[in-house]
Order: C-alpha cells, then structure tokens, then sequence
C-alpha cells in the first residue's frame, strides 16, 4: 500500500512523470492503491509515460501469462499518455530491445518501482549483470524459473529467455523504490543492503543510489540489523521551505536546512520509525524533499519524500495516506518554523483521525516578513484545508465533513 501512495504522490509532483513499473505477485497491493485512486479522480496519469520493465520471450502479447498483459489488466483504469511495451514475439529481438532502449534514453526516467528475486536479480537482471548493462534478451536462471512455475502450471512451462531493462537505465533514474515482501526474500534483502557489492547480487549495485527506498515486510526484514526506530509508533514530518526568488533553485534553503538540524536532534531523542520530507519544485530540478534528504545525515532513520504538496494545506493531505500506510503510526511530530502559524489548523485532520499531533520549531526566518504572510492567510485556513482535503483519497474507514473532520467535531478555525 505505501508503494502505491508513493507512486500516486510522484504522479501529482510531476504530471509528466516518465516511470517504470514492476509485474508479479508483490505489488499488487501497490496497483490496488492506484485504482483506487484512479476511480475517485485523485490520480490523473494522462500526462505521464509507462514504459515496461520485462517481458517474457515466446508469449503472445495477448498471452494472459505475458508482462504487458498483466500490466494491462492492473493499470485498466488509468489512462497513460503512453504505455511503451516490449515485444516479446518481435521477428528481431535484438532490435526489440534497441528500440526500447531509444525510448528510455529520449529523457530521464523519473521513477523505477522493482520488486527482488530470491537471488538478488531485478528486473530479469540475472546474477552476473553489468551496471553497463542495457535493454537486452537474457537467459533465465533456474530459481527465477522455478518462481513463476506456479503461474504457467509447473516449471517445465516458464520460458528459458526474457527481454529486460538492464541495470544502466535503473541506475539513472531520478528515484528507485524497491517492494520486497515474505520470509523467502530475506537473505536477498540482507545481501542488498548488508552484503558486498557484486554482480553476484544485482540489486546490491543499486544501493548507492542516491534516492532508494526499500519497503519490505516484518518476514522479509527478519535478517536485517534492527534500526534504532523499528519498532516506534512515532512519525516526524519534516516541512520544505522555499520562496521563488529568495530561496536559491537547486539548493537547499536556509529555512529548510534550519528545520533540517530540529528534525536531527528530535530524532536522537527519540528515534522514530520514519521522516518524511515535504516539498516540491516548478523548475524540474531537485524538489526541496529531495534537497533536505540528500543532507540528512541520520542513515538509520528511515526517509520517505511527500514531493505532491504545492502549500501546507496539501503537504497535510498529501502526507496522510502515507502516514496512514505504513501502518501503527500513533503520533506525529511536525517540524517546522515558530512564524508558521497556520501550520496547527492544517495539520488538524491528523488529530481528527486519531493521530496524536505535536509540533517542534525552529526561530530561524524573517520574522516580520513571514508573520505577516502568515496573519493575511488566517482566514483561508478553512477552505484551503478542505480543498486540500477534497483532492485527496483519505482513509475509507473515516467519513469527513467538509471541513475535514469527522462529523459532530468542531472545526478549528470556529474555536480560534
């Protein structure tokens, strides 16, 4: 589930979002959030571009088994600008994958989403692939082969070769988000992030990657060294600040690095079990999420980026459902700076749902400035929370009115 609010929050950062999408049984709670999304209008993905990760050889693209066709039947309800394919009946396969590789490097990829083999391949990037490695046909090992026995009916039935992206695209693109799931993947997990290097585990190649994010289970995480937060009920949310103009572009801001060292020394109080970096960027480069990650420097505090919030109001909505996803999250604490006074009313919906919500702040900023940014947006602070809000697929359990809490509670604003 959180890899799909993940996808859904990139889809909003950057509605020309050029990505990659992983096939099998793991994400398939990752294609239920974005239907789900997609039927109450909260996902528009016409403006972006999906471009296949892997493809049997020999299977009819109207081969039920085939990669494109379960891509297909997951992805019904959302309409791509494009959906590139690979071929894996084509006359010249080689030329297949060059045509492939042509559309991949006409512009970066923005996002990749894997799933991990049991022995350490992604995509079918088998053991012994190259970083330089390109779209190509492979032949597949055997456990890779003995792995999909159960969807062709036994492993005399799975195709000996593939078609895949290699390990160079993967590489190069803006972020990578990994689904590892289930006791089986466990030492390839280990081997990823604990282990040598090496071609013998391709997945461990991609863990420099300068964006990663690894989300597994409790069976598939039982071999890792335990994070100092791993069992908190706790969330920081660590709010981006930029000012078109002030802030320098493609740099971190002086606001934002200020939260920055609160949200550090917060979470060597008390370790949470994750940060979440908001901000985003009408330039194209580097979102301010992105930015504040890079200069995290707490490697055992897990980092997640909310990057679809243009204000406030939508950095709350956009960061509940993921919140909400990683599941026993009882607290909340929201880092920001003293002048943002709006901050407590937007963030309110959290303490409607049951979060228990604190606040930790930074003096830093141009106060006299920002004070009265802040004095002149008071009296929007109702209506840009329930437009925020609106926008948004919130958690079914709960019903909100349109002042974005449940029925029977007051709003804030009418309290203040």
């Amino acid at each position: 589930m959180l890899g799909g609010e993940l996808v859904a929050n990139r889809l909003r950062a950057r509605p020309d979002l050029r990505l990659i999408l992983p096939t099998g049984h793991t994400p398939a709670g990752l294609y239920e959030v974005l239907r789900a999304h997609a039927a109450d209008g909260s996902l528009a993905a016409d403006r972006a571009r999906l471009f296949q990760l892997d493809e049997y050889v020999g299977l009819e693209p109207a081969d039920p088994r085939s990669y494109v066709s379960y891509l297909r039947r997951e992805l019904a309800p959302i309409r791509f600008a494009g959906f590139h394919t690979l071929d894996g009946m084509a006359e010249d396969l080689d030329a297949e994958c060059g045509r492939h590789q042509e559309l991949l490097d006409a512009a970066p990829i923005d996002l990749v989403v894997l799933g991990l083999g049991r022995d350490g391949h992604v995509a079918f990037d088998e053991p012994g692939s190259s970083l330089a490695s390109p779209v190509r046909r492979v032949r597949l090992h055997e456990t890779t082969r003995a792995d999909a026995a159960r969807d062709f009916g036994g492993v005399d039935r799975v195709p000996h070769e593939a078609l895949t992206v290699g390990l160079r695209t993967l590489l190069k693109a803006r972020e990578i988000v990994m689904l590892v799931s289930g006791p089986a993947k466990a030492g390839a997990l280990r081997s990823m992030l604990d282990g040598e290097q090496d071609p013998g585990c391709p997945a461990s190649l991609l863990r420099n990657h300068p964006r990663l994010t690894v989300i597994c289970d409790t069976a598939a995480a039982r071999l890792l060294r335990a994070a100092p937060g791993g069992t908190s009920d706790r969330a920081v949310i660590v709010l981006g600040h930029r000012e078109p103009g002030i802030s320098a572009e493609h740099r971190i801001s002086g606001e934002s690095r200020a939260r920055l060292q609160v949200a550090v020394n917060e979470c060597r109080l008390d370790p949470p079990r994750v940060v979440l970096f908001t901000g985003w960027t009408r330039t194209g480069g580097l979102s301010e999420a992105e930015q504040m990650r890079a200069e995290w420097p707490l490697r055992d505090i897990p980092a997640l980026l909310e990057e679809g919030g243009r204000s406030t109001a939508e950095n709350a909505s956009r960061s509940l459902p993921i919140i909400r996803a990683i599941g026993d999250i009882s607290r909340v604490t929201v880092v920001t700076s003293r002048w943002h006074l709006r901050a407590p009313f937007l963030f309110q919906p959290f303490r409607a749902l049951g979060l228990h919500l604190s606040f930790r702040t930074t003096p830093h900023g141009d106060w006299p400035r920002m004070l009265r940014q802040e004095v002149g947006g008071m009296r929007r602070v109702r209506d840009d929370r329930r437009r925020a809000l609106a926008e948004m697929r919130l958690p079914p359990e709960v019903s909100l009115t349109t002042h974005g809490l449940p029925p029977g509670q007051p709003a804030v604003d009418d309290q203040c």
